[in-house]
């Protein structure tokens, strides 16, 4: 047990050392100089940054909004008491309760979550529905429909309103990114899918993307997607099992073929996006076990000093302290990291 803490500390050291920590991998200057005002519950500003007509953008906005709104969400909510709510705002608060919810779900296996703690969520994210879809009726853009894919999979609805509810986001902008993402989540094994219909949905997608767009690395979210699900079956509960079992993953000549051609599209683009860096960790740290080391390191020195506290990526299953193992990593690949 002291030698496991001694351990520990050192690695949190090291990470220190070279300036790695857990966070939020996004850039949004903008966003950032808010964050301040947000924190005191300042509306006004809040619905001022949604105001873009940048998807992306506003997508990201919404997501980090969201959480940052979780503190005052009662008064969001009474700010929608009025008789023609604003779109945004009522947007704004349906997603901040959906986050409140799932802050209560997390994103554990159903048998891990326990009665008490279901029955919360359930009855904090129920009200979540009224301003979404007021806000979708309201909206040329599939952002409140996004989240609905989200409030369908908590509330478990039936996988055929699922379904519908993706044809409504098609309708609108079949380009969408992020209600691309949250797609893969909604055919995953383990919400409403399967391994056939995520991976299905991920090459099909992949295919149609051009070179720099995001939705290249959906393969790569799939692949580590099914490793959670073979994780979890197997019962694995230590990182050298975790890395024998995704050693012998990623040495899959198919594997590796599809991640080669996909960050090779990846790249080849401007990579201008706001979450650049987030799709870095993900394909970098798959290419970095798959021994694709010159691809690795060509895609992790876009991926920063953050690592991401949303699980995209490997770094996790590969070490106790996953920004400790990303700095190695980065060294071991000659990637120069900033000392502090």
């Amino acid at each position: 047990m002291v030698l496991g803490k001694l351990l520990a500390l050192g690695e949190e050291r090291l990470a220190r050392k070279y300036g790695v920590t857990w966070g939020s991998t996004w850039h949004d200057p903008d966003l950032v100089a808010a964050l301040p005002l947000l924190r005191t519950g300042d509306i006004a500003t809040g619905l001022s940054l949604l105001d873009t007509p940048d998807p992306q953008l506003r997508s990201l906005r919404l997501d980090v909004l969201s959480k940052e709104a979780v503190p005052f969400l009662a008064a969001l909510e009474a700010a929608m008491d009025h008789p023609d709510p604003e779109p945004d705002l009522l947007l704004w608060a349906g997603a901040t309760r959906l986050k409140a919810a799932w802050d209560i779900r997390t994103g554990a296996w159903a048998e891990d979550v326990g009665e008490e703690r279901f029955r919360r969520f359930h009855e904090t994210l129920a009200p979540a529905a009224d301003p979404l879809l007021y806000s979708a009726r309201m909206s040329l853009t599939p952002t409140a429909l996004e989240q609905l894919q989200w409030y369908s999979l908590g509330m478990g609805l039936p996988r055929e309103e699922q379904d519908r509810l993706w044809e409504r986001i098609l309708a609108l902008d079949p380009e969408d990114r992020t209600s691309r993402e949250t797609r893969l989540q909604v055919l995953c094994a383990k919400w409403s899918g399967s391994h056939e219909e995520m991976f299905s949905f991920a090459r099909e997608t992949v295919a149609r993307s051009h070179p720099g767009d995001r939705s290249l690395a959906l393969i790569a979210q799939a692949h580590i997607e099914h490793l959670r699900v073979i994780i979890a079956e197997e019962g694995l509960r230590t990182v050298a099992q975790a890395r024998d079992l995704l050693g012998g993953y990623y040495a899959d000549p198919r594997v590796r073929t599809e991640l080669v051609d996909a960050v090779d599209r990846w790249l080849a683009g401007p990579l201008t996006y706001p979450t650049v860096m987030r799709d870095a960790h993900t394909f970098g740290s798959s290419l970095h076990v798959a021994g694709e080391h010159r691809r690795a390191a060509a895609v992790l020195s876009l991926a920063g000093t953050v690592v991401p506290d949303a699980g995209e990526e490997l770094w996790s299953y590969l070490a106790v302290h996953g920004p400790s193992y990303y700095a190695e990593t980065r060294f071991k690949l000659r990637i120069p990291l900033p000392k502090v």
